[in-house]
């Protein structure tokens, strides 16, 4: 809700859609819709609609009255986990004589568990700057039925909802359903009233709970030309209507299964099932005008976007002096280090992506403040001032999904950054990221696709790195005593990614919470802990410490755990299924020497065997190392976890989870001591 209004206005329709992520093509509004099938073939078609406008009221005829088939579901058959199922989510956006867009909203849900109970909590979000939405006709029900049948109705009343401001942008009106118990069913409805179809928001058929019906009707602006792409799975039908006399387009989807965040899940709009809408084309009266048809004409119309192109080439107030010793610097990689820096010194975030620079680069740079557009666009200003060959390009963080090269939506983009071109190589900047260096690609995009915005030199490039990977070092020597009480030094490098990340953390969170989340837990207690080298990203962090923790015992033995501080303290891949790719997101080495001085009052009695495992295609290593010195009665342990690849698709999780299973079983075996 935040991100849709921030963008250019869309408007109308050609109708391309898309069976799991290949295309259908309706042909000609005025004709049926075609049967679904896998084809191969996309075609830019487009639809033109010139239709009077017709408004109609959305009373949701079925308010409030439930159905006996409603009223006897008590566990979704299709997602036997659910806690509560969505039995309707269903939407009406339309448009009045001054093309305001109107969406009537209702939604019905009916609470199969206790877990679910907070589902019974509400919060409607809307776009309150220049007043550019609000929200009104709200009415809400909770429906209870007794152990005889009789069913009950509770409509809430006015005093029950409650008007909010989140920031100076985001409103909310929250309720929360009385009386709401297992068995219950509540409901709500309410219109939306925004200034322009510039509000239009894609539809979600997917929930983080499973829905059983999800419809969606869209009206379309007079004369315009919307394309829109569905991404769904094969498995999960759809109904789309194209009504074309009256200027409406009608979605809807059954039993779609709830889409839960899982481990190192690498975007969830990827998976989403859902519809995406934007303006393909208008008609002036003088003719068809295309919009965006193409990447070509996406790059066009960023140009001459005044809260775009019209942003670049400008003079930033009070620059000059920097700029002029900025270009003494001997080489190019310097100079794009210094304006980098600077830029990342002198604005502050204010945590909104945005491709565009709203209010102006000049104004955010006088406030010091702005969203990642105005920030990245006063970089690229900067750089290209200082001489340097840069342009703007949009990309699609992980977070935000993944992009579609034969689909040229701008949407599929959430912010911009600086592409730095020197000697041929490409550098992806992002000065709202006040941790990666300037030559490091930023993980977020890492593996991604990224449009460079330029009439000559620009177009879709794939961002990679095989050379940076996360990578960790971590060495711990130990003494222990006879009572069981083990004590030590540890030292952990980290560089790459590992750097970036593990800097990044202690900065924002601070030394106790860092040190509490990765280090001081099972027992261990930490003193004398330093961070080194934080400030110069040419060399690896550092982390130092002194530890110590009591072994467990039992019946004259010890249980001397051998992996201490790599991470893989809990296994996150346990689930029988998963629904989406892993994404790591780099390629991981980390290596660990462990040195233990024993106590003379125990013996050895058993020593883990050495390991070395890998995959079938070599692309993760684990292997492990322990040796027994009698005369010094030491032992020394070596660990190493390389992952070489950083994506693995659904089809690969029985694999990944297969290794990951064997690899904690080795991690959990002890040395045993036992006692003389």
């Amino acid at each position: 809700m935040e991100q849709r209004h921030l963008e250019a206005f869309r408007s109308s329709f050609a109708a391309v859609w898309c069976v799991d992520r290949i295309f259908c093509v309706l042909l000609h509004s005025t004709q049926p819709i075609c049967t679904m099938k896998k084809v191969t073939l996309l075609l830019a078609l487009a639809i033109i609609v010139c239709t009077p406008f017709t408004s109609f009221a959305q009373n949701f005829p079925d308010f409030g009255i439930i159905s006996a088939e409603e009223k006897n579901i008590t566990n979704c058959s299709f997602d036997n986990d659910a806690t509560a199922v969505i039995l309707l989510d269903e939407a009406v956006s339309e448009h009045d004589e001054e093309y305001h867009l109107i969406n009537h909203h209702h939604v019905r849900i009916k609470i199969l568990k206790e877990k679910g109970f907070d589902e019974a909590n509400i919060s409607l979000r809307y776009y309150r700057k220049d007043d550019f939405e609000f929200i009104d006709m709200l009415e809400a029900v909770v429906i209870n039925t007794d152990a005889s049948g009789a069913v009950s109705t509770e409509k809430l009343s006015k005093k029950s909802f409650f008007k909010k401001d989140i920031n100076e942008r985001i409103g909310a009106i929250t309720f929360a359903f009385p009386n709401v118990k297992v068995g219950s069913i509540i409901e709500y409805k309410y219109r939306s009233f925004m200034k322009h179809y510039g509000g239009l928001d894609d539809w979600y058929f997917q929930k983080e709970l499973p829905v059983i019906k999800s419809k969606y009707t869209l009206t379309i602006l007079p004369n315009r030309e919307f394309s829109y792409v569905i991404n769904k799975k094969p498995t999960i039908p759809i109904i789309v209507d194209v009504q074309s006399g009256s200027g409406k387009v009608y979605f809807e989807m059954n039993n779609i299964p709830a889409l839960t965040d899982e481990p190192y899940m690498d975007a969830r709009e990827d998976y989403l099932q859902k519809v995406t809408f934007q303006l393909s084309g208008y008609n002036t009266g003088f003719g068809k005008t295309n919009y965006m048809t193409s990447w070509d004409e996406v790059i066009k119309e960023l140009t001459i976007t005044k809260e775009f192109g019209g942003q670049l080439e400008k003079n930033i107030p009070g620059t000059g002096a920097f700029i002029d010793a900025t270009k003494l610097l001997p080489t190019e990689e310097d100079k794009m280090k210094m304006v980098y820096n600077y830029v990342r010194s002198n604005m502050t975030w204010n945590d909104l992506y945005s491709k565009y620079a709203g209010s102006g680069v000049k104004d955010a740079w006088e406030k010091k403040t702005g969203n990642s557009g105005e920030i990245n666009l006063i970089l690229v200003n900067l750089l290209k001032d200082a001489g340097l060959e840069v342009y703007p390009v949009l990309v699609s963080e992980r977070f935000h999904g993944k992009v579609n090269a034969a689909t040229p939506f701008i949407d599929q983009f959430n912010a911009v950054f600086a592409c730095v071109i020197i000697k041929e190589r490409k550098y992806y900047l992002d000065a709202t990221d006040g941790y990666t260096p300037a030559h490091v690609i930023p993980n977020d995009i890492l593996n991604t696709t990224a449009l460079i915005v330029n009439r000559k030199k620009g177009g879709l490039v794939n961002i990679t790195n095989d050379s940076l990977q996360y990578s960790d070092y971590i060495s711990c020597q130990m003494e222990l005593d006879g009572n069981g009480t083990l004590s030590g030094d540890a030292f952990i490098e980290s560089r790459g990614y590992s750097r970036i990340k593990r800097v990044s953390e202690f900065k924002t969170s601070g030394q106790d919470k860092y040190v509490n989340k990765h280090y001081q837990k099972n027992g261990i207690t930490v003193k004398e802990f330093a961070f080194l080298n934080q400030e110069n990203d040419s060399l690896a962090a550092e982390q130092k410490f002194k530890f110590n923790t009591n072994l467990t015992s039992s019946g004259g033995y010890l249980y001397l755990p051998l992996d201490f501080f790599s991470g893989f303290t809990n296994n996150p891949f346990i689930a029988d299924n998963r629904f989406s790719n892993v994404n790591f997101g780099y390629k991981r080495t980390i290596s660990t020497y462990t040195s233990i001085n024993l106590p003379k009052e125990y013996a050895m009695d058993a020593l883990p065997k050495p390991i070395k495992m890998t995959t079938p295609d070599n692309d993760i290593v684990f292997s492990r190392s322990v040796t027994y010195d009698k005369a010094t009665h030491s032992l020394v342990c070596m660990l190493l976890f390389d992952f070489k690849k950083s994506l693995y698709t659904a089809d690969e999780y029985g694999v990944l989870k297969e290794v990951y299973k064997k690899m904690f079983d080795f991690l959990k075996e002890p040395v045993v001591l036992k006692k003389k």
